[in-house]
């Protein structure tokens, strides 16, 4: 299953959603893969409840095969739990 959610309202907008541990880490780990790339969100949303972070991260002009890289890389990051 990708990792990325399929919310597009267009064909270059993707939205990434996923849990973490509530760790002053994670969030700008997961913003640094679009930063690196030149890229700035358009929506981030980030919210702790349950004892877990829930993040969800807007960007527009990512080819399919950046998008599902960078959903991979937010996999990948320490104290992701998942990535939906």
């Amino acid at each position: 299953m990708s990792s990325v959610l399929a919310l597009k309202r267009n064909s270059t907008t993707v939205r990434y959603c996923f849990e973490a541990d509530p760790e002053p880490g994670v969030l700008p780990r997961a913003l640094e893969l679009l930063a690196k790339r030149g890229l700035v969100p358009n929506r981030v949303f980030a919210q702790t409840a349950d004892d877990a972070l829930s993040v969800e991260i807007e960007v527009e002009g990512l080819a399919t095969e950046i998008a599902e890289h960078v959903g991979r890389c937010l996999g990948e990051i320490v104290g992701v739990r998942a990535v939906f």
